[in-house]
C-alpha cells in the first residue's frame, strides 16, 4: 500500500514568492509521522503551528508531512527518501523506534533524523533525540518507588516487534536495584494490532502477575487501546483494591485530557499515580500556542471523532523541536557549517521546559528534566507534586527553581486505589511458613479450632519477634501463617525449601541459618545467637573427703611439714632454756605432750605465761600468723564447697542424641566421627531425660538456645567440651529477596533497644542470647601452695633464724661461764652457807615492807 502523501506547504504568500525567487533561502523540513494515535495527531498539528510561527520573510521555512498508516519499517524509510528528494534538509519522525532506526540508518541518509519517540538507546550517528528522555522517566519512577520503600515492583508495557521498550525496562530494573528494589516480573504485551483477542491476552498476563508478591504495578508504555483493556481487566480481577499501587508513564497520563472520558476514569482508574513531563503553562508563548493549536486541531479532527482539542505535553515538545531546528539552521548559516554540526550546541527553555537535543547517548544534564505528578481522583485528576531530576519531589511548582532546598522524601495526601490515603505496603498478603510445634517449648506453637480444624492461634517467642519486626518495618503488612508438621519425613530444611518451591513467602521459627540452606534462600540477621553444645549427665560427688578439698594435697603436706618443724623448734627451745618448765625435763612423752600443748593452744588462748623462753614466743607468733590466715581461708573455701551442689560429669560419648536437624547429623558424622547407628533422633523435649535415664543415649548434642531451656528445667546435667558456633536463629526468605535487608535492619534495632531481651523474659526464665557456657556443674577450685607460699616461707624463715640465734647465744653464754669458772676462786661451802644466812634477813625485811 502506497504512502498517503499530503505535502503541507506552510508559509505566507510573501514567503512563497521569496522562495520562488530564491529557494535556497528556505529551510525545508520533512516529517514522517504516525497519526494513528492521539499523540501522533497532536504532534502533527504542533509541528504545523510551529512552522507557521517560525516562518518569516527573512527565515523562510517549508514543512512537508508524510503520514504513516502502518508500522512497516521499509515503508517509513521509503517515505523519508521521497521527502529528501523533494529537498528536505532534516527528517522528523514520530513512528515506532524500528521505523526511526530504518530511516536514520538508511545508506543514502546524509541528513539528521529527529526522533520524537521516547527511547533509552541511540545507535546511529545522524540520529538526534528530541523527545522526552526515558532516562529521566526511569529515574522518576525509581525515586517514587524508593520514597515509599517498596521492595518489589511489577512492570507492564506494550513493546514493538523489535523489543525496543525492553531496553527501557532493563534500565528501570538496574535503577531499582540501586535503591534495593527488585523488578519481580515484567508483563510484556506485543503491539495491540497483532493481538487477535486482546481481552483474553490481557487477562492471562494479569493472572500471571497475581502469582507474585508485589502489588506495585508500573505501566511503562501503553497505547490507548491496551490501557483501556488493561484497567478494565485489572478491576475485574480485583487488582485495584486497597493495598495496590499503579504508576503510569506520560503516554497514559497525557490521555486523561484527550482520550479517556470521565465515566471511564471514574470507574476504572481511581487512585492511579501518573507522571507527565512538566510544561510551564503560565507563559504568554504557551497561551498563544494553546489558542493556535485548539483552532487547528478542531478544524482538522473534529469531524473525525475527536472531542478534546487541548494540546498535551508531546505537542509542546514537537513545537520546541521545530524551534531548535530553526536555531541550529540560523547558526549554521553564520558559522558556515552543517545543520548537524550545530544541533548539539542548541539549548533553550521552551514550552516543554529545558530543551537540549541528545546525540549518541550523551548523558542528559541533571536538574532540568521535570515531571508533574498527578493523582486520579473522581472524574479527573489532581496535581500532587513535581519531580526534578537530580533533586527529588516538590509540593509546589514555584519550588522547582529552588533546586533542592525544599524537596520532599515523599509526597503527601495521595488517594490510593480502594479510596484510602494510607500508603500501601506494596505486598499482597504474605504466606508465613511456621513449624506446627517446635521440639522445645516456647519457640513456636500452633493451636487449632477443634470444631473447624482451622488455625486458631500461632504463638511463641519467634512469632513475637517476627511481629515486632514487621510492625517496625510497615504496620500495614498483612500475612497469614501456614503451619507445617515437623516429622521424621519433613524437617526444618524441608520447611525452608518451601520458599524455593514458592509455596510460602517467609519461613519463621527456630530456624538455624546454615550453608546448605542458604544456597537457595536468604537469611536475615540472627535474632538469637546459637551454637552446638554437648549435654551430659552429672552425678553427685563423694562428700566424704569434703573437709580436705579446700586445700590441694601439696599444700596440706607443706602445712603439716611446717607444723612438725615448728613442733621440733619449740621443743628444742624449751628443752634447752634454763627456765624451762619441769615437764621438759621429764620423760620423753611428757616433753612431747608439753610441746603439743603449747603449739595447739596458740589458736585458742594466750600461752605467754606458760612459755618462759623469749625465742619460743617468737616461733609461736610466726606460727600463730600462719594459723590465723590459713584457718580463715580454709573456712571460706569450705563454706563455698558446702553451699554449692557438687556434681561431676559422667563422660560417655558412645551414643549421641539430637533433635532431628540434618546439619547436626552431618556434624556428628563428619566432624565427630559418630557412626549412624550411634546417633538417635529425639523430637520431643521431655524424652531427653528419659533417654539419659534409660541409657538410650549417653550424650545429647543440642543447639545453645535449647540447652539453656533444658538446663533451666532439668538438674544434674551440664555442658561438656567446646561449643560449635552456628548461624543463629533467623528468618528465611527467597534467594536475593530485597526484603531480607529490611528485616535484618529491624532485627538489629530490636536487639539494640532491648526488645529481644524483653521477649525472652516473656517466654523463658533464662536468657537465650547470653553466650556464656550454661552448665549446672561448678568446677572445684582448691587453694594451692601458690597462694600461701610467701606466708609459709616467712614462718619457716622466722623459726630458722630464731633457732640459729638461740644456738649462737647459748654457745656464747656457755663459753663465758667457762672462762668465769677458770678465773674466780673456789668459794668454801661454809662461806657460801654463811653468805646465804646473812642475806636472808634482808630478804625477809624486804618482804615485810609494804
Amino acid at each position: 500500500m502506497g504512502p498517503n502523501r499530503s505535502p503541507f506547504l506552510l508559509c505566507l504568500l510573501l514567503s512563497i514568492a521569496l522562495v520562488g525567487r530564491n529557494p535556497a533561502l528556505a529551510l525545508s523540513i520533512g516529517a514522517v509521522l504516525d497519526t494513528n494515535s492521539r499523540i501522533g495527531k497532536e504532534q502533527k498539528i504542533a509541528l504545523e503551528v510551529a512552522a507557521r510561527r517560525f516562518n518569516t520573510s527573512t527565515e523562510p521555512l517549508l514543512l512537508s508531512i508524510d503520514e504513516l498508516k502502518s508500522t512497516d519499517t521499509l515503508q517509513a524509510s521509503y517515505n523519508a527518501q521521497m521527502l529528501i528528494q523533494q529537498g528536505a534538509e532534516v527528517i522528523i519522525s514520530t513512528g515506532t523506534w524500528p521505523q526511526i532506526l530504518a530511516i536514520s540508518g538508511n545508506k543514502g541518509m546524509k541528513i539528521p533524523t529527529i526522533s520524537l519517540t521516547p527511547s533509552a538507546v541511540l545507535t546511529t550517528p545522524l540520529l538526534v533525540q528530541m523527545s522526552y528522555s526515558d532516562n529521566a522517566l526511569v529515574k522518576c519512577f525509581t525515586n517514587f518507588v524508593a520514597s515509599y520503600k517498596w521492595r518489589r515492583v511489577i512492570v507492564l508495557y506494550e513493546d514493538d516487534e523489535y523489543g525496543t521498550v525492553s531496553g527501557t525496562a532493563l534500565q528501570l530494573s538496574c535503577e531499582l536495584q540501586k535503591v534495593g528494589t527488585r523488578l519481580e516480573y515484567s508483563a510484556v504485551f506485543p503491539p495491540v494490532d497483532s493481538i487477535s483477542d486482546l481481552k483474553s491476552s490481557v487477562r492471562s498476563e494479569l493472572n500471571r502477575t497475581r502469582e507474585h508478591l508485589s502489588t506495585v504495578y508500573i505501566v511503562l508504555r501503553s497505547s490507548a487501546n491496551l490501557t483501556v483493556t488493561l484497567f478494565q481487566e485489572a478491576i475485574a480481577l480485583g487488582m485495584m483494591e486497597q493495598g495496590s499501587s499503579w504508576l503510569c508513564g506520560p503516554d497514559v497520563a497525557t490521555l486523561l485530557d484527550s482520550t479517556f472520558n470521565s465515566s471511564f476514569i471514574l470507574k476504572y482508574m481511581q487512585g492511579i499515580i501518573g507522571f507527565q513531563p512538566y510544561v510551564n503553562e503560565s507563559t504568554n508563548e504557551y497561551y498563544t500556542f494553546y489558542s493556535d493549536f485548539q483552532q487547528a486541531f478542531k478544524s482538522e479532527y473534529e469531524k473525525r471523532g475527536e472531542i478534546a482539542f487541548s494540546p498535551g505535553v508531546y505537542a509542546a515538545r514537537a513545537y520546541d523541536a521545530i524551534q531548535s531546528i530553526t536555531l541550529a539552521a540560523n547558526k549554521a548559516k553564520v558559522d558556515n557549517n552543517s545543520l548537524m554540526d550545530n544541533l548539539p550546541s542548541i539549548n533553550f527553555t521552551g514550552l516543554s521546559g529545558y530543551f537540549r537535543p541528545i546525540i549518541r547517548n550523551v548523558e542528559e544534564e541533571t536538574g532540568y528534566s521535570a515531571f508533574r505528578v498527578i493523582n486520579i481522583v473522581g472524574k479527573s485528576y489532581k496535581e500532587i507534586g513535581f519531580w526534578l531530576d537530580g533533586f527529588g519531589f516538590y509540593n509546589d511548582e514555584s519550588q522547582l527553581n529552588l533546586r533542592g532546598s525544599t524537596f520532599l522524601q515523599q509526597l503527601s495526601v495521595v488517594f490510593w486505589p480502594g479510596g484510602t490515603q494510607i500508603s500501601p505496603s506494596g505486598l499482597r498478603k504474605l504466606r508465613i511458613g511456621v513449624p506446627e510445634k517446635s521440639t522445645w517449648d516456647g519457640f513456636v506453637k500452633v493451636e487449632y479450632d477443634n470444631s473447624t480444624g482451622n488455625v486458631k492461634s500461632v504463638s511463641g517467642f519467634c512469632i513475637d519477634v517476627f511481629t515486632a519486626v514487621t510492625n517496625r518495618l510497615n504496620s500495614l503488612i498483612s500475612y497469614e501463617f501456614v503451619p507445617f508438621a515437623i516429622t521424621s519425613n519433613f524437617s526444618y530444611s524441608d520447611l525452608v525449601n518451601q520458599l524455593y518451591l514458592k509455596k510460602i513467602d517467609i519461613a519463621v521459627g527456630d530456624i538455624t541459618a546454615t550453608s546448605n540452606r542458604s544456597e537457595k534462600t536468604s537469611f536475615t540477621e540472627p535474632f538469637v545467637s546459637s551454637g552446638l553444645a554437648m549435654i551430659i549427665p552429672m552425678k553427685r560427688d563423694n562428700m566424704g573427703l569434703t573437709l580436705i578439698q579446700p586445700f590441694t594435697p601439696l599444700l596440706w603436706v607443706t602445712i603439716f611439714t611446717l607444723l612438725f618443724y615448728n613442733f621440733g623448734a619449740v621443743w628444742y627451745l624449751e628443752r634447752n632454756h634454763e627456765k624451762a618448765d619441769q615437764e621438759f625435763h621429764g620423760p620423753w612423752y611428757r616433753q612431747l605432750g608439753a610441746t603439743f600443748w603449747i603449739i595447739g593452744n596458740t589458736i585458742f588462748q594466750s600461752y605467754g605465761d606458760k612459755v618462759g623462753n623469749f625465742y619460743t614466743k617468737t616461733v609461736i607468733i610466726s606460727w600463730l600468723l600462719v594459723v590465723l590466715i590459713v584457718s580463715n581461708c580454709f573456712t571460706a573455701n569450705l563454706s563455698s564447697i558446702l553451699v554449692t551442689e557438687k556434681l561431676k560429669p559422667v563422660v560417655d560419648k558412645s551414643i549421641a542424641g539430637y533433635d532431628g536437624a540434618s546439619f547436626v547429623v552431618s556434624y556428628l558424622e563428619k566432624v565427630l566421627n559418630y557412626k549412624p547407628e550411634n546417633i538417635v533422633p529425639i523430637r520431643v523435649q521431655a524424652e531427653y531425660s528419659a533417654a539419659f535415664e534409660n541409657k538410650t543415649i549417653t550424650a545429647a548434642y543440642i543447639e545453645l538456645p535449647y540447652v539453656r531451656v533444658f538446663l533451666s528445667q532439668n538438674d544434674n546435667y551440664a555442658v561438656y567440651g567446646e561449643i560449635q558456633t552456628l548461624g543463629g536463629f533467623s528468618f528465611a526468605l527467597p534467594k536475593g529477596d530485597p526484603m531480607t535487608a529490611d528485616l535484618s535492619k529491624q532485627i538489629l534495632a530490636l536487639v539494640e533497644d532491648g526488645t529481644i531481651k524483653q521477649l525472652e523474659s516473656k517466654w523463658f526464665s533464662i536468657s537465650l542470647s547470653n553466650f556464656g557456657t550454661a552448665t549446672n556443674g561448678v568446677d572445684r577450685q582448691s587453694l594451692g601452695l601458690d597462694v600461701f607460699w610467701s606466708l609459709l616461707v616467712f614462718s619457716f624463715g622466722a623459726s630458722l633464724i630464731t633457732l640459729i640465734t638461740f644456738v649462737i647465744q647459748k654457745r656464747v653464754i656457755a663459753n663465758r661461764k667457762k672462762k668465769e669458772q677458770q678465773v674466780s676462786p673456789i668459794v668454801d661451802e661454809d662461806e657460801m652457807v654463811q653468805a646465804s644466812q646473812i642475806e636472808e634477813p634482808h630478804a625477809q625485811n624486804y618482804e615485810i615492807v609494804p
